[in-house]
């Protein structure tokens, strides 16, 4: 049975039944110094147990093969939020119907894997560097299946402008990272060496993508002893030392208050129901999806992250007050205050604006001059109460005039999306083109404003295989029938990063982000240049956070008249 080969674009999505021969024998593309350029190799045809070859041949060794791994999208994005399954909306601007299978996490291979499937993927990167005029990196690939082979060409058009590394002068960057799924995934003693050197690996997969900033939860360097909490300095210090290897060089203090649950008991819930009005399932499933929307956003208390003290309580406001002290002064002795940013409450809603006032005064009574940086609902109730306002995308972008005045008042700006916004918006989910993460880290280049970008899912499992399972937020039972067990995130939103062997794998949306914020470091250095041809170039394929060109053909043609700008 004869194989196909074929070349496809990095940022174009492909899926095991790709139709391989609507990809090229050659393909080139064009980067600038420090940045990687790559292609996918798309095979069909193959015999599962006979081993796939691909022999890699060109000026130099500093590249790498990834064998490309399928992860499953079981419902789509909603066209307003969450999954269609949430709220019935169905989403018309999605790559592809689900259920299916998208080629996603990239685990590194030398130059032979096994076959086990009649299609397969395989990733290449390749550095470019040291280039101080134009030239052209040539590359072939030989790759053999039994005693075929088939060849395939591939040029780097090398740009001489050099990207720099992220760092403290890039655009700030961060993802959430559990810290309890890479010990369990990796079947490893949490806080321990070889736990240290797994969490190293996984950071620098981050900072890879440009991540420049570490999140670090309250729970994670905070202990209750004996109903006081203190400050555990061996984990903290890790959590810095490790960030630090990896290159990170701004932190984010996770929020030190919750908003309390109130969330009712399930079964009484269904208990409570009229069952004599009600004539189906699809029913009981509906009153359910809406009654977990409800219990999510209504929740009207604030409690601290440790002890769950309430925040309208002497005693709450203690905990809040130790947990301040504590950390202010560990900054101090890790010489963190000028690269720290304090959370206060994730999300406050309306109900809360008053209770986050006091909660804000606290911290800065006890962290003077350490900036509060804040994921915020669209309420404008708590002006005045946050140093850095971080509203999703969607958020700032129908509310701009606010938000901007914010930052010409003195604040600053981050922005931030996660299972919200769906439809057209710009957003990393699955089922997304990818040059939607791309643009992304374009939006800073048309609003100045807008500083650092924060996603809440570096590796959020929430308990689930991400190779098997990517959407449902609960732990199913293998025997459990109840509606209640069906409330989906969207695919996509629990994680960027994949357990592998020892390490986090990088992942197609991953790279996505690197390459986008590399493209933002050549706009930035445009604008100095250029401004108005900087200006001309970003309005070809990003007009705003829901208004963008999804052609990758678009996107590279205007990418390398960016280059030429730059080299011009």
């Amino acid at each position: 049975m004869s194989f196909t080969a074929r070349l496809f674009d990095e940022l174009e999505p492909c899926y095991p039944d790709t139709d391989v021969k609507n990809g090229r024998e050659h393909y080139q593309t064009a980067g600038a110094n420090g940045t990687y350029a790559g292609v996918n190799i798309l095979l069909s045809g193959l015999t599962p147990g006979i081993p796939v070859a691909v022999e890699v041949e060109g000026e130099h060794t500093a590249f790498k093969l990834f064998r490309m791994l399928p992860v499953p999208v079981e419902v789509n994005t909603g066209a307003k939020q969450r999954t269609e399954y949430l709220k019935n909306d169905r989403n018309e601007n999605v790559i592809r119907r689900a259920p299916f299978f998208v080629y996603e996490a990239l685990e590194p291979i030398y130059n032979i894997v096994m076959a086990d499937l009649t299609t397969m993927a395989v990733s290449f990167k390749t550095i470019i560097e040291y280039c101080r005029e134009k030239r052209t990196q040539h590359w072939k690939f030989r790759i053999t299946h039994g005693s075929e082979v088939q060849e395939l060409t591939f040029d780097v058009e090398q740009y001489p402008f050099t990207v720099p590394k992220a760092g403290k002068d890039t655009h700030k960057f961060v993802n959430w990272f559990n810290l309890d799924e890479i010990a369990n995934c990796h079947k490893v003693p949490k806080w321990g060496p070889e736990f240290e050197a797994i969490l190293t690996r996984y950071l620098r997969a981050a900072a890879f993508s440009r991540q420049n900033m570490m999140a670090v939860s309250m729970n994670e360097c905070f202990d209750v002893v004996n109903g006081e909490i203190r400050l555990n300095e061996d984990h903290f210090s890790m959590i810095v030392r490790t960030a630090r290897a990896a290159g990170m060089v701004y932190f984010q203090g996770g929020a030190m208050t919750l908003r309390e649950s109130g969330f009712c008991d399930d079964d009484a819930f269904y208990h409570s129901l009229d069952h004599d009005k009600i004539t189906s399932s699809d029913e009981v499933a509906e009153l359910f999806r809406q009654k977990a929307f409800d219990d999510f956003d209504n929740r009207g208390m604030a409690v601290d992250a440790l002890t769950r003290r309430r925040m309208d309580t002497e005693e709450g406001k203690a905990a809040v007050a130790s947990m301040a002290g504590q950390l202010n002064a560990a900054l101090e002795k890790y010489e963190l205050r000028d690269v720290w940013m304090q959370s206060a409450l994730d999300e406050p809603n309306d109900a809360l604006c008053d209770v986050y006032r006091e909660i804000t005064s606290i911290i800065r009574r006890e962290m003077p001059g350490v900036p509060i940086l804040e994921p915020v609902l669209p309420t404008e109730k708590i002006e005045g109460a946050l140093d850095i306002w971080c509203p999703s995308t969607d958020v700032y972008e129908k509310r701009r005039d606010f938000f901007d005045r914010q930052a010409a008042r003195g604040d600053k700006l981050f922005v931030y999306t996660c299972l919200t916004p769906g439809g057209n918006y710009a957003n990393r989910l699955l089922d997304m083109e990818r040059l939607r993460i791309v643009y992304l880290a374009w939006a800073p280049a048309k609003y100045p404003n807008i500083e650092g970008y924060l996603h809440w899912a570096a590796n959020q499992y929430l308990g689930s295989d991400p190779y098997k399972r990517m959407s449902i937020t609960f732990a199913e039972q293998a025997l459990e029938f109840h509606p209640k067990r069906a409330m989906f995130l969207p695919a996509g939103d629990t994680c960027l990063f994949y357990p592998g062997h020892n390490e986090g794998l990088i992942s197609v949306r991953s790279e996505a982000s690197r390459i986008g914020y590399e493209d933002l470091c050549m706009l930035e250095a445009l604008k100095k240049k250029d401004a108005a041809l900087m200006d001309a170039i970003v309005e070809r394929v990003f007009r705003s956070y829901c208004d963008f060109e999804k052609s990758v053909d678009q996107y590279r043609e205007t990418r390398r008249m960016l280059l030429e700008a730059l080299e011009s």
